[in-house]
Order: structure tokens, then sequence, then C-alpha cells
């Protein structure tokens, strides 16, 4: 029978150093014969799948032989840093576990253990990561990345933070550029990015710029801060308003016209209608590109008993909206048929329809049908998907400083899409 003891314990493999026969002492740069003064012996940790694997590392301390020197010794230690106390493979197995798996430290620290007979404090592995981010730039990552010249960026409020940090995107390829947190003007809930300067805004595109990002288009949200501060970094640059923030503005108005409605509807023998538009209110509010057959059979129903209502208004005015933006062919075409639903009278007894019909009657209509014009270009960015994925990364962690989030994307981006390889030519 095996000894339980015998089982436990450590395998031990000792590391000794190649003595040289000459030396060059790093204080006085004096190329000499070596001569030994002293050594000694650390141990380092290391990953083994049967035991737990020790290695007995050999430091050798040359005596420095020039009497003018200010070094009595120096130390020749190989392959490993001093103070280290786990090997290469060991932090790179912690690092890799961090960025392609999203764990956490703490489970991280288990899996070591569980896995790899050895041990890594939650401490340790985050020394690690951030070592390991420290030896790379933005600057030498960001050319391997390939930018498509399609630019999107976005605020967004990280976990746990009290300011709003922007995050860069390439529209095309999807892939996180760069991110930085934006002092606010003022913070309080209410007002999200109202907060962010527009000398922030512009110091943050200035430094997308200093990266080497150099886009011909860029696809924002509704800011108006966005498009002046563009425009003083690239001036020649295409400006596209981000689709989604269209569209989302559109139905917030729609939605509330719906609800509107329904506040009206306050009879008590109006219950079974209020009971009905609430259960059918995103029906109403969906695309009409996604409606199944059952959806067609219910808003048919709808359209009958509501008829001359702002249900009905609601329907006709989303297939217009819809045929301005979706069927539309040119930009000349896209401002008729705005002119055409301007000069319709059903819906300027809504107040909600009013403002959407304001809405797009703004100068901001010009960058929202840029599209139409420049077909390379998509008509709804990929912010709103990066920051997605962004916040998966932060929620496993309860939130990452600044320092924490740059150090995280940079292994993120040699990781996911270098491939794990930075190549330094």
């Amino acid at each position: 029978m095996t000894n339980q003891n015998d089982v436990s314990e450590p395998v031990v493999k000792t590391i000794k150093i190649r003595l040289p026969k000459w030396v060059r002492c790093p204080s006085c740069c004096q190329r000499q014969p070596f001569k030994k003064e002293r050594e000694n012996w650390k141990m380092v940790k290391d990953i083994s799948l049967n035991k737990t694997k020790i290695l007995k590392v050999q430091t050798v301390y040359a005596k420095c032989l020039n009497p003018e020197c200010s070094l009595n010794s120096f130390a020749l230690r190989g392959k490993f840093e001093r103070y280290q106390r786990a090997t290469s493979r060991l932090k790179v197995e912690a690092v890799a576990s961090l960025i392609e798996d999203n764990s956490t430290l703490p489970r991280v620290a288990q899996r070591l253990n569980r896995s790899f007979n050895t041990t890594g404090s939650k401490s340790a592995i985050d020394r690690w990561k951030h070592e390991e981010a420290s030896k790379y730039k933005f600057e030498e990552i960001i050319p391997h990345l390939k930018f498509s010249g399609i630019l999107c960026f976005d605020e967004y409020k990280p976990k746990r933070s009290k300011t709003y940090d922007l995050i860069a995107s390439d529209a095309i390829s999807n892939k996180i550029l760069y991110i930085d947190n934006v002092p606010s003007l003022y913070y309080t809930p209410k007002f999200r990015a109202g907060g962010i300067a527009r000398g922030h805004i512009e110091d943050f595109i200035r430094k997308l710029k200093e990266l080497g990002i150099i886009p011909y288009a860029v696809i924002i949200d509704l800011a108006t801060a966005y498009p002046k501060q563009v425009r003083e970094v690239y001036p020649d640059v295409i400006i596209q308003f981000d689709y989604f923030h269209v569209v989302q503005e559109i139905q917030r108005c729609i939605r509330n016209a719906i609800v509107d409605f329904r506040t009206k509807l306050s009879q008590p023998d109006m219950s079974e209608e209020r009971s009905e538009i609430w259960q059918y209110k995103w029906k109403l509010l969906k695309n009409m590109d996604n409606w199944t057959v059952k959806d067609h059979r219910v808003i048919e129903e709808l359209i009958f008993y509501y008829r001359g209502t702002i249900i009905e208004k609601i329907l006709i005015f989303k297939e217009q909206i819809r045929d301005i933006f979706d069927n539309s062919k040119s930009k000349l075409e896209a401002y008729h048929k705005r002119h055409l639903l301007s000069r319709e009278t059903y819906w300027q007894d809504s107040y909600h329809l009013t403002k959407i019909v304001k809405f797009i009657s703004s100068r901001k209509f010009e960058y929202m049908i840029t599209y139409l014009s420049h077909p390379k270009i998509p008509r709804a960015g990929n912010s709103e998907i990066c920051i997605k994925v962004w916040r998966q990364m932060e929620k496993v962690r309860y939130g990452m400083s600044i320092q924490g989030r740059q150090d995280h994307l940079k292994l993120y981006q040699i990781s996911k899409y270098l491939g794990g390889i930075l190549s330094k030519t």
C-alpha cells in the first residue's frame, strides 16, 4: 500500500546555473573573469498534473574585481527574475484563465490548486495580470488589429463607477479598440451622458488619433456634442448617427403615445381594453418585418376594433417611418418622403407623434441618412454590442479600476483578436 504522506510530499527539482568563465559587472560594465562570492537558493512553484512540484533554483553571486566599482558583487539568476516565486508557465496559465475563460481571481486560485497542484493567491494572480499587461502598449497593439476605417464610439457607465467611460470599436470587425475614463462635468443619474464635457470628448478622440486610428467614417449616437468634436479632430470624416439610437428615440415616443392612450381609458367599463392594449403593446412596437402570422392576425383585429384612435394612427405612422429609412434609395428620396409625412394631418393631434416628426425634421436628419449616399457605411454601429461584451467581463469582477480596465482590454485584444501572439515586427 502507498503511504498517504508520500503522496502529499512535493516533488522538488533542482535548477542550477551554468557558471560562465567571463562576466560583466552591471555597475562598472567591466568585463572580467568570473569569481564566485556566494550562492543562495529559493523555491519557485511550478505546474504539475500529478504531484505538487517545486523548483529549487540556485542564485550565484559573482564578485566584481574592479576596486573602483561601488558594487561588491552581483547576481547571476539565469531565466528566473528577482523575487520570482512562480514559473512563467504558471503565470501564463493564470492570466489565460482570467482573460480567455472570463474567470475571477478566486476561481483561478482554486483551479490552480485543484488541477495543477500549486497555489496562487488572489493578489499574486492580479499582480501577474498587470505585469503581463505592462509589457504591451496600445500603440503596439492597435496597428495589428487592421482597423477597417469605420469607427464607432459611445459612452457607458462602468460598474460601481460615478463617472463615464468612452469605448471605441471597429464597426466592421466588431473589435474593441480603446477605452478610457472621462471626468464628468457633473454627476447625477438623471442626466447620464449629459455630464461629459465637450473638451473631454475631444481629448478622447485626439487620443484615438495619437494611437493611429484614422477613420474615414464615424458612427455615433445622437449626442449633440459628438459631431462638432469629431470634426475638430477629423475635419473630413463622414458622420452617421447610429440607427439603433434613432429607432430607440422613435420607439420611446410611440410607447409613450400607447401608454397615454391607455391612461385615458379610465372608465370602469374599459378595463378589458386597457388590459388588451397593455398585453399587445410590444406587438405594436415590434418591427413589422419580424411579425409572425399570429402577430398579423392580432394587429388586424386591433386596427378593426380601435379604428380612428391613436392605435391605428401609430401603425400607419410606423409604416411611413419605416418607408423613409428602409425603402429610400437616395437622400433626395428620403427628404421627399419626410416632406410628405410632415404634410399629413392625422398625427398632429398626438403630442408624441408630433415629437417624432420634429425629431426627424431637425438638422440631425442629415446624419441619420448618411448611409444612403455611402453604401459601404453601415447605418447602425456596434457600440451597444461591444458594451454588452465588456459588461460581461465587468460583471464577474464587480467592476474594475480604469487601469484595470485598460490592462484587461490589452490582454483581451491580444488573446481574442491576435490569437495570443503580438508580433513585434
